[in-house]
């Protein structure tokens, strides 16, 4: 079930206070443990209704989808998770401190975001990655194809996407390790958790503990046992 806008709306407005710039997605993943689209959804929601007041200053900036962490940088370095333009915020009058704010990740920029950079300086052409090169190398191959003046060869086009292919997998690979280190510890502690909250409720209540988690399993049927 997803959070109301006042809830989110308190626990942003605590975030900015904190720092200079905060991942919206940052404080939705402090927040909940494991949190839902709507949850974000919610979060975006009360974002723009804090810019809109202008309790808060709205941007975009580099961060981290798994720590939240903000990077002021023009080319962000590797972290623990895949870095991407978040939406951010920031308490009026500290936005200027932000050096390198990102460009928007949906092309096109809400009203009530106060602060973006352009896409590109004017003038410069765009930088294209490999899937960019991969797929127009696909699309001319096959233009080739069907128009008989082949500008790429066909193999030469599949070798590019699989090339494409296997850099994107291999990127994908150390989020997912992460991600089961994560789960692993947290399913840990969680097993530690519930041993210790046995042994003192034996101690104060002994023989209540089936009880307890016979009420507790009626409302999470995936509680450990």
């Amino acid at each position: 079930m997803s959070r109301g806008p006042g809830v989110w709306q308190r626990q942003i407005l605590r975030a900015a206070s904190g720092t200079v710039v905060a991942s919206v997605s940052g404080v939705v993943r402090t927040a909940v443990i494991q949190p839902s689209r709507d949850d974000f959804t919610s979060a975006r929601r009360a974002t723009k209704q804090l810019a809109l007041r202008e309790r808060v200053s709205a941007t975009y900036a580099y961060a981290c989808v798994r720590c939240g962490e903000i990077q002021d940088r023009d080319v962000p370095e590797a972290c623990c998770g895949r870095v991407r333009a978040s939406l951010a915020v920031a308490q009026p009058g500290r936005l200027k401190l932000l050096k390198h704010p990102a460009p928007s990740p949906a092309g096109r920029v809400p009203s009530w975001i106060n602060a973006v950079p352009p896409s590109r300086p004017p003038g410069q052409l765009p930088e294209p990655s490999l899937k960019d090169l991969a797929d127009l190398a696909v699309r001319k191959a096959f233009e080739g194809l069907l128009y008989g003046t082949l500008a790429v060869s066909v193999p030469d086009a599949v070798a590019v996407a699989r090339l494409a292919w296997q850099v994107e997998r291999d990127q994908a690979i150390p989020e997912r390790d992460a991600a089961l280190r994560q789960l692993e510890k947290w399913q840990q502690d969680m097993t530690e958790f519930t041993w210790a909250l046995r042994m003192a409720l034996d101690r104060q209540y002994p023989g209540a503990w089936p009880a307890v988690m016979a009420e507790v399993r009626k409302h999470c049927p995936a509680a450990p046992r």
